[in-house]
């Protein structure tokens, strides 16, 4: 039996959002959802106590609907959908999901120094980094394989001054895996989510951070060539927004511009012949209030 778990709208929210989890079972050969339980777990994200918590248990027939209404930071963590364990001979494929609410003011930066995109061909190396606030050196960076459903810390980091670097190969090519750096105390930056695409020649390069309202956004198509292992967009390719077709380019690169709120949503793209990549979610934030600020202080100027 195979567990599948939903965080909707997404896994990035913001504190009073409202989110619905919904924890299903398929592939159930053996019939077996009749008579078993699903679970819904929660672990906290606090770096001093990550411990799980049953939320709700129900018969896996009827599946599980949670909601979180209004989100704060204390909902944040791993959410797990798994059985209640009365058929230990039974296998169950759990699920896992990480829910980040988002910080007004993150006290470090990470972002891919490498590459701009969070989407990465299976054996691609990319460096992941942190700006930190000082030269503190309890400063770590950690990631969730959504896959594994497990919170540790990234291998071979290098601390440089103010600087903290993680060097990545892809793998785990079934999976997501997000990125952050945290101290003990719970002091953190913004998240990062990366996509490894498994036995897909197809990525899509898009911001991995969010974007503010009103830049120009460039979505690039990008293709691995089955012979050349070369990368290129120079093809037609589909654009996708939340599953619906919105243009077909002869180049494989998309232009938002002045983007708003509007345009924040799940994207993707398609070679005509080797298919769709991963789907990424673009965030799109109000610029921050001394922007406006400024702006509104030009306006008047001009206006003298």
């Amino acid at each position: 039996m195979v567990t599948k778990m939903t965080v909707s709208p997404t896994w990035y929210v913001s504190e009073g959002d409202t989110v619905v989890i919904n924890c299903t079972t398929h592939a159930d050969n053996g019939n077996y959802s009749d008579s078993m339980d699903l679970q819904l777990t929660w672990t906290r994200m606090s770096p001093a106590e990550r411990t799980k918590k049953v939320l709700v248990s129900q018969r896996a027939s009827k599946g599980i609907s949670y909601v979180l209404s209004p989100v704060t930071h204390e909902h944040q963590g791993v959410y797990a959908c798994d059985d209640d364990g009365s058929f230990p001979h039974v296998y169950v494929r759990d699920w896992h999901q990480i829910l980040w609410v988002a910080d007004a003011s993150p006290r470090a930066a990470i972002d891919v120094s490498s590459h701009s995109r969070n989407q990465f061909f299976n054996g691609e190396t990319f460096n992941v980094s942190c700006q930190l606030p000082d030269d503190n050196s309890q400063w770590e960076m950690m990631r969730f394989d959504n896959f594994m459903g497990n919170i540790r810390e990234c291998r071979n980091q290098v601390t440089s001054g103010r600087r903290l670097s993680c060097t990545v190969r892809a793998g785990y090519p079934w999976s997501d895996v997000l990125y952050w750096c945290e101290t003990p105390a719970g002091e953190r930056s913004n998240a990062l989510n990366i996509t490894t695409a498994a036995g897909v020649r197809v990525v899509l390069e898009s911001p991995p951070l969010p974007v503010f309202e009103g830049e120009n956004v460039t979505l690039r198509c990008l293709h691995k060539n089955r012979t050349t292992e070369e990368k290129a967009s120079n093809f037609r390719a589909d654009f996708y927004k939340n599953h619906r077709q919105i243009r077909v380019l002869t180049e494989g690169n998309l232009t938002l511009t002045a983007v708003t709120k509007a345009d924040e949503g799940i994207y993707n793209c398609r070679h005509p012949v080797d298919g769709p990549s991963h789907e990424s979610w673009i965030t799109v934030k109000a610029r921050p209030d001394e922007d406006q600020a400024e702006k509104k202080s030009g306006d008047v100027l001009e206006t003298r």
